[in-house]
Parts: structure tokens; sequence; C-alpha cells
């Protein structure tokens, strides 16, 4: 009986250690699984997505190599989607409520502020960054603040307008023109000696007014000097290519590369593609500096948008991401790529590759030796109209009226300040 009743404990141990086994295997095993899970949430939370304007396909390696770099030091994965400008407004807006909104996004200075003003871009405290931002040059930055404390985009990369030319053409560097009515005049002589538009005026309005000294306030827009200024290149409007006053870049590229035209007042990334799909055309390409009474500065820039979803550590991790992509070194790397100006503090030896060629860095020393007199012109009439497409529209129609109507200009400058000043902001 004794023997009988301590085989029994015996089995009973036995199989209680098989179920006590059995129990660790699955909590082990489920607890791997929980751990697994929970790190798989982490890795998903720690992602942001990053939204650039136009920058595929020339610039697909660099931007590739800045988010690996920036994954691996900060383990955050960064999805990068790219976007044409003209549309990117809209995308955005449309992707709001949808998983696909971006964390950071890169607009123009325009529209960031637009997206800003409609409580679509996060603000930071610039007073509580401003010493961790001083390698930023002061004019840009400047720029992206509003009422002097809301940080509501960071500078990226800028340009300033230079006269792009081909040289086999017309040489522009020969000729001393004063001011932009006197370039017009050699404009009009070139399309009477060779046959050849001597110009393509892809004129920005609220820039190029601004740049060439015709505006100093911006309630008086239409005014007599922008008045003399229309009035020249209508009487021109034989000279010039049909339909400028509507078209947009590519088409007064595709006008250069066909030599239809024989230059361009436009920011210097023009001369990369020329390099890219027309190196004999490169080779008969030089540039100049404009004779403005200001020189403009295209800014791009790069925003944080606002969304009640995203959580603190979203921000952090889409300032962090935006910090290291504009710091010296990425900066100065993405100037040796294309002819642009870091928005950071560099000097000429910073964006000159091993590789370049003397256009290229005439470009770049060109730039850089009227970049701190320069201004960024994008938010000029904010106070007035604040809406930018609002703004444009006024504009196009204005330009169309000009070039596509016989109307009496000084009745179509009447109009159009009485419809700017019907539109100012409240």
């Amino acid at each position: 009986m004794r023997y009988i009743f301590k085989n029994f404990i015996h089995k009973f141990l036995y199989f209680l250690i098989i179920v006590l086994f059995s129990y660790l295997v699955v909590f082990l095993f489920s607890s791997c699984n929980n751990q697994e899970s929970n790190n798989n949430i982490k890795k998903e939370e720690r992602k942001i997505i990053f939204w650039t304007v136009s920058l595929k396909p020339y610039f697909t390696n660099y931007i590739e190599n800045v988010i690996t770099n920036f994954e691996n030091i900060y383990n955050v994965k960064v999805e990068w989607q790219d976007i044409p400008l003209d549309s990117i407004y809209q995308k955005l807006q449309t992707s709001y409520y949808t998983d696909f909104y971006p964390n950071v996004v890169n607009l123009n200075l325009p529209l960031a502020y637009a997206l800003f003003a409609n409580h679509y871009i996060y603000s930071f405290d610039f007073n509580k960054l401003k010493d961790d931002l001083n390698k930023y040059n002061y004019n840009l930055i400047d720029s992206c603040i509003y009422n002097k404390e809301d940080l509501f985009c960071f500078p990226w990369y800028s340009s300033v307008k230079l006269l792009i030319f081909n040289k086999s053409i017309y040489d522009f560097s020969k000729d001393n023109f004063r001011d932009v009515l006197e370039f017009l005049d050699i404009v009009k002589k070139i399309k009477k000696d060779k046959g050849v538009f001597g110009f393509y005026p892809f004129i920005k309005f609220e820039q190029d007014m601004l740049a060439f000294g015709f505006i100093d306030n911006p309630l008086n827009v239409f005014n007599k000097d922008v008045l003399l200024f229309y009035k020249k290149l209508r009487d021109m409007k034989d000279y010039l290519p049909s339909g400028f006053w509507v078209s947009n870049v590519d088409i007064a590229y595709s006008m250069y590369k066909d030599k239809k035209v024989a230059s361009i007042l436009i920011g210097p990334q023009f001369i990369y593609r020329i390099k890219q799909e027309d190196i004999k055309l490169y080779e008969n390409t030089d540039v100049i500096k404009f004779p403005f009474k200001y020189y403009p500065v295209s800014l791009m820039v790069l925003s944080v948008m606002y969304k009640n979803s995203f959580n603190n550590d979203k921000y952090l991790d889409s300032y962090k991401f935006i910090r290291f992509i504009t710091n010296v070194k990425n900066q100065s790397d993405f100037a040796k790529l294309v002819p642009v100006l870091p928005s950071v503090k560099v000097n000429l030896n910073d964006i000159i590759y091993k590789n370049d060629d003397n256009l290229t860095i005439k470009v770049k020393k060109e730039m850089l030796s009227v970049f701190d007199k320069s201004k960024v012109f994008d938010l000029y009439f904010v106070k007035v109209i604040n809406d930018p497409v609002k703004r444009t529209n006024i504009f196009k129609e204005f330009n169309n009226e000009i070039f596509n109507t016989s109307t009496d200009i000084n009745i179509i400058f009447e109009k159009y300040q009485k419809i700017w000043d019907s539109n100012k902001s409240n």
C-alpha cells in the first residue's frame, strides 16, 4: 500500500512538473510575441512621412542617402514621397484625414505661410530656439517667423536670379545695360537682327516688380513705374515669345533648349537641368548678374504639419529630421550637386565640388556675392492680401488683360488697383 501511494505521489509530481513546464513555455512564447508586437508598435510609432517638391529624379540618391543616415542615427524611419509643386497644396488638403498625411513637407514660402494661416502647420516658439538656429542666414530665418515668435518653417535651399543666356546667339556680358528697360531694348534688337527671341520674360509679378524697384508701397501696386514697364512689354509683344504671360518654366526651358530664345532671368537650378540633358547647349551657356535694384531670393522651406492626432514624439522626430537635413554638411553637399545656396552660413569653398566646371563655380560665386544684400519678397504682400492663391489669380488676370486684349492699358491699371483695394484682408 505504501508502495502504491509512493508511486502515485511520484506520478503526480511528474505530471505537475510537465504542466508547469508547459505553462512556462506558453508564457515565455506569449511574452516574446508581446514583446515583438510592442517593438513593432514602437517601430511603427517612430516613423515620419516626408514630402518634397519636384526633387526626383535628379536628387533621388542625395535624399535617400540623407534619410538613411538619419534613420541610422536616430532610429526613426522616414517615408519619402515627391510631389509636383503645382499639386502639393491640394494634395495636402485632401490627405489631411488619411494615414498618408506628411509630418514634414517641403514648400515654397508663400504656400508654407498659407498653410500656417489655415492651421495646417505646427509653429515652434522661435524665442526658445533662436540660440539653436544661429547657423542659419538671418535674412532667411527672419522670413520664416510670424509676429517675431512663431517659427512656421525652416529655410532649406535658396537661389538668387541670374540672367542665363546662350552666348552663341548673343553675349549679354559684352553689353552694359543699367536696368530692365535698357535690357529690353537689347532684346528687341536681337529679334530684329537674328530672328531669335532675345528673352523669355518668365516674370513673377510679386517678386520681380519689387526686385526691379517699381513698388515701394504694398497698397500701391499698379503704380506709374509698373505701368511704364508693362507698357514697354506690351509694345514689344511681337518681339517676345507668344503666350509668355501665362506659361511656365518648362515652356521657357523647352524654348531655350530648342535655341528659340537667347536668355531667361531665373534661378540657376535651370542650368543643372541643361547640363544633364544637353551638354553642347550647356557649353554655350553663360550667366551674369542682372542689374536688379534689390536682388530677389527664391526660398524653399521645410515645415512640420500640424494634426491633433500627432503626439509630442512625432513633432520631436520631425524637428530632428529638419535640423538634420538642413545642417551645414547636408546643405553643403546639396549645394555641391546643384547651384543653390544653403540657408546656413557658408563660404564659397564649402559649396565648391572638386568636379565643378567653370560655369558652375561662376554661378555659385555670383550668387554668393550678392546674397548678403538680397531680399526674400515672398511675404511682402501678405498683410494686404494674405491668401496667396487670391493674389496670384489677380496678377494672372491682370497679365491676361494686358497682353490678350486691346483695352487701354491705363484703364486696366485703374481697374486692378481697385480690385487690389477691394480684396484687402481685414
